[in-house]
Parts: structure tokens; C-alpha cells; sequence
């Protein structure tokens, strides 16, 4: 007979492996990498010249601003009767919404009229229309994700050059994204720099529904290449350079997008309402009234209130080490609370002309230690790297992606 002390030592070494396990496990798609994949390779004098022949007359409807479900039945013969009854249908609601840029296929023969379209979990939500009856389905196929790969000389701008082989815009707006951490577009591009990016679009029924995520990216800017690859841990998806790094800084450097800064750090500033000589321990970004502000960084919301001087302001606590703070707020965001997480970019709150403002703007602050810091010259540290557990699986998929890019590298 075992001792209930014996008995306790082998309840440890059993939970041990499963704990490991459960560290471990990164999401699938960093574990399964020897999938058969469709590889489209596309290089600086190529262009995608494809397509798909679709059952039936099928043709696809792009929603513009000012369409309407029942604009677009009448243009393909449906009475305005039987679109009412549709209408009023709720189990249809969802496929009546309609979102600008949507797509929607039809397919049309002299029996029925048949219209698709994917939500965004990329269920399929049909409505068939035959005579004066009608029938709505929700359904999801199996989804086929397929590697595409292109590659590009810069020869004027980023963007231009990337749009002479049809790299789709999102893809050109997450590659700014990825390497505008570590490269600055406007001083440091040069004709010549080639790129080469490895992505993944998403199926449905032999369509194309969405361009998926970057997988891997290089950049070789004057001479020196830097690479990425996506990778899942703890369930959110960052980009790694080869040796593990994230290439994300810890802080965006600066919480509204494209705003032009009206008022620097100053620890001798007159205050423009007081009168009188006092410290101006942040910095000011003039926006209009009502502008999103992005949280800077990943925390834990401290302080969201009004104070005389600050008026609204939000203060975030990041690795027990950072505070960062977001004044003169026209109101807080209501996807927020106090005491919840946010993660960088995270919409908190709006830009406004509360507490001690002369007008709308947005007075920030990055503390250290307790202590002001000058937000626009402090150097983020990096996002959180590869942690030990998943080092191994980041490793073997990064070796197969880069080796992937190689044999398809043709410039």
C-alpha cells in the first residue's frame, strides 16, 4: 500500500508533462507546418492574370455607399413584394446588412436567383429566390488557406511599387505596419530595396473571400535584410524577427495617428491659462474634437476620471514599471473600464477640450519609475520575445519559411 505521501509524489510527476504541455502548446498554426500548400509565385515582371470559371452565370456585386438590398433586387427583376416579405424576415437580418465594400455572388438562371455572400468568420449566408418564394441559409464550408508569394523592386514608393504586381492593399498596409518600427519611409527607402512577402488568402467554394495575414516578410533596405515571421503566443499574433525578438515595440510612439504635435515637454513652460511659470510634463497633440486616442502600449486601466486641471483623463499602468497618461478626454471609451486590460491600439477614449484646455487636443505622459519622462524621446523597449516553451516551434517554422522564400525568390 502507498503512503498518502507516496501518493502525493506520484500525483506530481503525473501533472508535471501535462503542465509542460499545456505551456508548450502554441496554436495551430505555428505546430502544423508540412501542410500541402498552393504556392503562387509572382516576381518584379509578372502579373496575376487569373481566373475562375464559376458554376452557372455568376457574377459578383461590390457594395457601394447608398446601396441597399432592396436597390439591388429590384436591378435583378425581384418584385417589390416579395423583397418586403424578405425584409421582414428575421432570419435573414443578417444578410440585409449591408457593409460598403461588401461582395456579393450571384448566380442567376431563368429557375432561380441565388445570392451569397460571407460573414466575418466567413460563414456563408445564402438567399435563394425562386418565382415568389425565397429560402435563407447559413452554412460554412471547409475553408482552403493558401501561401501566396510576390516579390518587388522599389522603384518609386513602397506602396506604388507594390501595386504594379497587385499586391493587395491590406497586405501593403500590414507590411508598412510591420516594418515601420524599424524603418522610416520617408528618409531611409531607397530604389533598389527589394521585398518579398510570403501571405495567405482564403477560400471558399473555389472564391477568393479575403486576403488573410502576412506569414513571412523580407525587406532589404540599402543593402541589409530584415526578416518577420507571424507567429501565436498566448493567443495574439505578433511578428518575430529571426532570432526570436518581436519586432513590435512595447509603446506606439504616439497615441493618435497622424497628429501634429502643438506643445513639447517642458519643465519651464508658461501655462497658457494660469499665467504663471509650470512644468508641462507631457505632450500635447492638436486633433479635432472626437478623435480616437489608442492606448500606446499593453496595461491595466488605473485612473478613469475628471479632475480641474486634466479634466477626463485615463491613466494605464504597463509592467509595473510604466504609466502612461491621456488628458483633456471628451469622453472614455465604452469598451473600457477601470481595472481592465487593453492591449496596444486599443480605442480608450476621445479627443477633447475637458479640464484646463484651451481647445481640443491631447495632453500625454509617460512616467518611469513614478517619474516624467519626455514621451517623444523615450526608446520603447521590445514587445514581449518568443517565451522558452515555444522557442523550439518558432524555430522549425521560421527555418521552413525562410527556406520556402528562398526557393521562390527569383530577383
Amino acid at each position: 500500500m502507498y503512503s498518502r505521501s507516496h501518493l502525493k509524489y506520484i500525483l506530481i510527476i503525473l501533472l508535471v508533462p501535462v503542465f509542460l504541455v499545456s505551456l508548450i502548446a502554441a496554436d495551430r498554426e505555428n505546430t502544423v507546418t508540412n501542410e500541402e500548400i498552393e504556392i503562387t509565385s509572382l516576381n518584379l515582371n509578372q502579373v496575376q492574370n487569373r481566373s475562375i470559371n464559376y458554376v452557372g452565370t455568376e457574377n459578383k456585386i461590390k457594395i457601394k455607399s447608398g446601396d441597399t438590398i432592396y436597390s439591388i433586387l429590384i436591378d435583378l427583376g425581384v418584385t417589390a413584394k416579395l423583397i418586403n416579405r424578405i425584409a421582414s424576415d428575421k432570419n435573414a437580418e443578417n444578410f440585409i446588412r449591408l457593409k460598403v465594400n461588401e461582395e456579393i455572388y450571384v448566380t442567376q438562371n431563368k429557375e432561380f436567383l441565388l445570392l451569397e455572400k460571407y460573414d466575418d468568420e466567413f460563414y456563408n449566408l445564402s438567399l435563394t429566390i425562386n418565382g415568389d418564394s425565397f429560402d435563407y441559409a447559413k452554412s460554412r464550408d471547409d475553408l482552403k488557406r493558401l501561401k501566396q508569394f510576390k516579390e518587388f523592386v522599389i522603384t518609386d514608393s513602397l506602396y506604388a511599387s507594390g501595386k504594379k504586381i497587385d499586391v493587395p492593399d491590406s497586405i501593403l498596409g500590414d507590411l508598412i505596419y510591420i516594418f515601420g518600427w524599424d524603418i522610416d519611409y520617408v528618409y531611409d527607402i531607397r530604389n533598389g530595396d527589394k521585398v518579398r512577402i510570403l501571405y495567405e488568402n482564403i477560400y471558399s467554394k473555389g472564391r477568393l473571400i479575403k486576403t488573410g495575414d502576412i506569414l513571412a516578410a523580407e525587406f532589404v533596405n540599402r543593402g541589409e535584410e530584415l526578416s518577420v515571421i507571424r507567429f501565436t503566443q498566448r493567443g495574439r499574433k505578433d511578428y518575430y524577427s529571426l532570432d526570436s525578438t518581436n519586432i513590435r515595440k512595447a509603446f506606439l510612439r504616439t497615441p493618435i495617428e497622424f497628429a501634429r504635435i502643438s506643445s513639447h515637454y517642458n519643465p519651464n513652460r508658461k501655462h497658457p491659462i494660469l499665467n504663471t511659470i509650470k512644468a508641462h510634463k507631457g505632450t500635447d497633440y492638436a486633433a479635432k474634437r472626437g478623435t480616437p486616442v489608442k492606448v500606446t502600449g499593453d496595461g491595466v486601466i488605473k485612473t478613469m476620471k475628471y479632475s480641474n486641471s486634466y479634466g477626463n483623463y485615463i491613466d494605464v499602468i504597463h509592467y509595473n514599471k510604466y504609466l502612461t497618461r491621456y488628458a483633456h478626454l471628451q469622453s472614455f471609451s465604452k469598451n473600457i473600464k477601470l481595472g481592465a486590460k487593453v492591449q496596444q491600439g486599443d480605442t480608450i477614449g476621445f479627443v477633447g477640450s475637458t479640464g484646463l484646455a484651451t481647445g481640443p487636443h491631447l495632453h500625454y505622459e509617460f512616467h518611469i519609475d513614478g517619474k516624467h519622462t519626455d514621451p517623444v524621446k523615450v526608446e520603447p523597449p521590445n514587445a514581449q520575445s518568443i517565451n522558452s516553451f515555444n522557442k523550439k516551434y518558432f524555430d522549425k517554422l521560421a527555418s521552413e519559411r525562410k527556406q520556402l522564400i528562398k526557393k521562390l525568390t527569383a530577383i
